[in-house]
């Protein structure tokens, strides 16, 4: 993670024992306490055997909505499980508009 002020953050997440689930969502490590929103997201699988080569980057606008719509636990589980992350933005972005309506 990146914030809008420079702070650089990471943090891991579990996949659970069911399909499609989290066991656990660690708290953000940042180098500084950031005093301004996420910039952007680069999310990655590191696994027994290192990393898959596939990184997913989430913009601030995208990971806003995420935040907004609750769904942070819905990305990382479809990062997780082979689904697509991309699809649960587009809902946070639905969800968000229907509310304004």
């Amino acid at each position: 993670m990146r914030s809008l002020d420079g702070c650089l953050g990471s943090y891991d997440v579990y996949p659970g024992e069911q399909p499609n689930s989290i066991a656990k969502v660690d708290p953000v490590k940042w180098d500084r306490e950031p005093q301004k929103a996420i910039q952007e997201g680069a999310f990655t699988l590191i696994g027994d055997m290192g990393m898959t080569g596939q990184v997913i980057l989430v913009n601030h606008y995208q990971w806003r909505d995420l935040a907004e719509a609750k769904l942070e636990n819905f990305f990382y589980a479809a990062i997780l499980w082979g689904k697509s992350p991309f699809k649960v933005i587009e809902d946070a972005k639905f969800m968000l508009k229907r509310a304004v309506k």
